[in-house]
């Protein structure tokens, strides 16, 4: 019990000091003086499937950013909707800076990404998803950046704030980690509902990819630097509403996916690599190991009170996670706690389901 609760510790220890090594060498982001002529051309992409009710606010929202550049254009590549969508996209059909795409069958994400930078007519170009609301002026704010040379995206920052003006502390956190990042120039990631790259820097998705955002950020951080803008604000729905056991076994899924491209991470420096696996992968043994904690202390009960008290804390909190709460400070434990319960079984369906150490990379080969 003691050297599972000292593992424990220090796994969580570990995880914190974190942002304390990126500080350590945050300078070593070089200034880059290097610029292109003022940016006033860009396409943007919109992904559209089965989202009807948000996709009129979307378009006209981004047809107003778009106003703001000289040259640009607005196209949207629709995953064969089947609520409504196509039928509501006919009705901007008719606009000069509108290009709608329909994919004749559900090909997934990587395949509209792929065939929308393919129809761009412009070297800036910038990914948005159709559900979140954005913040004015972030067309703007977030393509300026690749205006210096060394930089190849720029992702925008998920407020956590949702759109109920409801916090998610751990997206604080998360946002945090990301600015830190930021300003080394290696951001383990982008944002996948907002983000702009140049068009050179764009890499062929394959399309049995999960994590296209982060595949796409770790093949640009080969030869660019990645950023984040924390004023281009991205207000998602109440975390409840989307955040659940489904899609912490995709999220996994997707992380053991990255680690069977070993090209991908081959191709990082030694500092990425310690980057990716200490921000992405240290914090999943966490569940993990608080879940063995609880068995060892259960087993061990009747040995003495700190077992009993080990038990009765996990268990305090396993229900905290469950139980409706109007405290403030509650509700944000609770929300930590059910995360993290969330990617525990995630973990322990796809180890039952043998897919835990088999993933298969964009060759086709187990790993």
């Amino acid at each position: 019990m003691i050297v599972i609760f000292s593992i424990t510790a220090f796994i969580v220890f570990l995880y914190l000091v974190y942002p304390l090594w990126l500080t350590s060498f945050a300078s070593d982001k070089s200034t880059d003086e290097q610029e292109t002529e003022g940016i006033n051309c860009v396409s943007v992409l919109l992904l559209s499937f089965n989202g009807k009710e948000y996709l009129t606010e979307k378009i006209n929202f981004l047809l107003r950013e778009l106003s703001a550049f000289e040259f640009h254009e607005l196209i949207i590549i629709d995953d064969n909707s089947s609520d409504g969508s196509v039928e509501l996209l006919r009705n901007f059909g008719n606009l000069d800076c509108v290009k709608i795409l329909y994919n004749s069958r559900q090909e997934g994400i990587p395949f509209s990404m792929n065939l929308g930078v393919a129809t761009a007519k412009y070297d800036y170009v910038v990914f948005s998803d159709q559900r979140q609301r954005l913040s004015e002026g972030i067309l703007k704010k977030i393509v300026e950046p690749l205006k210096f040379t060394k930089t190849g995206a720029v992702s925008g920052c998920i407020s956590y704030l949702d759109k109920g003006k409801k916090c998610f502390f751990l997206r604080r956190h998360e946002n945090s980690l990301k600015s830190k990042e930021s300003k080394t120039g290696n951001l383990m990631g982008v944002y996948g509902p907002f983000y702009a790259i140049k068009k050179q820097c764009y890499s062929s998705i394959p399309a049995n990819i999960i994590l296209d955002d982060l595949y796409l950020s770790l093949k640009i951080l080969k030869s660019k630097q990645i950023i984040i803008r924390e004023d281009c604000r991205i207000m998602d729905e109440e975390f409840s509403t989307h955040y659940d056991f489904k899609r912490a076994r995709r999220y996994l899924s997707g992380l053991l996916q990255i680690l069977s491209e070993a090209s991908v991470i081959h191709d990082l420096t030694k500092k990425q690599r310690i980057m990716l696996f200490w921000h992405k992968y240290l914090r999943l043994l966490i569940p993990v190991l608080v879940f063995l904690c609880y068995i060892t202390s259960g087993l061990m009960i009747m040995e003495g009170i700190e077992y009993l008290m080990v038990f009765s804390v996990i268990t305090l909190a396993g229900l905290l996670s469950i139980l409706p709460m109007k405290s403030y400070f509650l509700c944000k434990m609770k929300t930590v706690i059910r995360v993290n319960v969330y990617y525990f079984f995630a973990l322990l369906n796809l180890f039952l389901n043998g897919t835990l150490f088999q993933s298969k990379g964009t060759d086709g080969t187990n790993t």
